[in-house]
């Protein structure tokens, strides 16, 4: 069953340039459906706006960013509602029903205060903390739950490595137990060792809250460790959509087959073909398929029309006229 919806959801940017209004189509015309206890992933190159939808996603709107049009819904007590009319009762179900977890993790802990504290702070704006002890018992008992040790609530920000900063804005992040997380690219600036703990931490949350995830990286190879199913997004779009195995076995989109096609391989010493060119300015993008001026396989119908998200199976959609009913393959 989905626990979060968009339908035809759109945030622009809006900005005035030179006493001109202009419009930055960051998320333009999104429809998905992400359900209980999976972890959803979202993909593309850094600029096609997937920090722009999961932002949108969680509510986190602010000017110049505005929902233009288009419905978010969060299943709550078996009801679907619409996040953009829930108003102040919004900020009210945060962090307990749905949590974020920022690029940087020093965006989230005071460089000036122990991590403890930044937990008591966190925690005491949304339940009583009255009986600390109790609550300090619970943190670390989420900690070990973690894999995290415990002293590491008594250090300073700054006497942490990145990937245990960031391994700590996670355990902050779930120490209330919310029905979804969202991760913005949370291995981001790691070096491997770390990413491969962060993502591995990732994993076991969700295995042990029975929770959803939506996960944005630009990295293939992280999706394919840990996604159960992938969104790929250009230029303000999803152009395609399905179970992770089945992306990485069967791309459909010629976008997506560029990005995986250009993942290295053991033993594999070919060149790797990336997508020519760069994406396009959201400011001011392309007519029809917005990945036309870079693909190969672009016909007129291309350059002057939006294709739209069809499926090609149960669980499978893309946005491409290759596979329009008219020329199913």
């Amino acid at each position: 069953m989905e626990i979060l919806k968009a339908e035809n959801l759109k945030a622009y940017y809006l900005l005035d340039i030179g006493g001109k209004l202009h419009s930055v189509r960051a998320v333009d015309d999104i429809n998905i459906s992400i359900k209980e206890n999976e972890i959803y992933g979202i993909a593309g190159e850094s600029g096609c706006g997937k920090s722009t939808l999961i932002k949108t996603l969680y509510g986190m709107v602010e000017p110049p960013l505005n929902v233009v049009d288009g419905k978010v819904y969060y299943r709550i007590d078996n009801e679907y509602k619409n996040i953009f009319s829930l108003n102040g009762a919004l900020e009210s179900i945060r962090w307990n029903y749905i949590s974020y977890i920022p690029q940087g993790s020093m965006s989230v802990l005071n460089p000036v205060v122990k991590i403890i504290e930044s937990f008591w702070d966190f925690i005491g704006s949304r339940v009583d903390i009255s009986d600390k002890s109790t609550w300090r018992k619970n943190i670390e008992e989420h900690f070990a739950l973690l894999g995290l040790p415990t002293k590491v609530l008594d250090a300073y920000p700054h006497q942490l490595s990145g990937g245990m900063r960031q391994r700590v804005t996670i355990a902050l992040a779930t120490i209330l137990s919310p029905k979804i997380i969202v991760a913005d690219e949370p291995s981001t600036a790691l070096d491997v060792v770390a990413q491969r703990a962060v993502i591995q931490l990732l994993k076991e949350i969700q295995k042990n809250l029975k929770n959803t995830i939506i996960l944005v990286t630009h990295d293939m190879g992280v999706h394919a460790s840990i996604s159960d199913r992938i969104a790929i997004m250009y230029a303000g779009k999803i152009v395609e959509e399905a179970p992770t195995s089945e992306i990485f076995e069967s791309p459909r989109h010629p976008y997506t087959k560029y990005l995986i096609g250009a993942l290295p391989k053991i033993g594999d010493k070919s060149y790797k073909v990336s997508a020519p060119g760069a994406p396009p300015s959201l400011l001011n993008s392309p007519s029809g398929c917005r990945f036309h001026p870079r693909c190969s396989q672009a016909m007129e119908e291309c350059k002057v029309n939006v294709p739209e998200l069809i499926s090609v199976n149960s669980e499978h959609r893309v946005a491409c006229f290759l596979y329009s009913k008219e020329r199913e393959l």
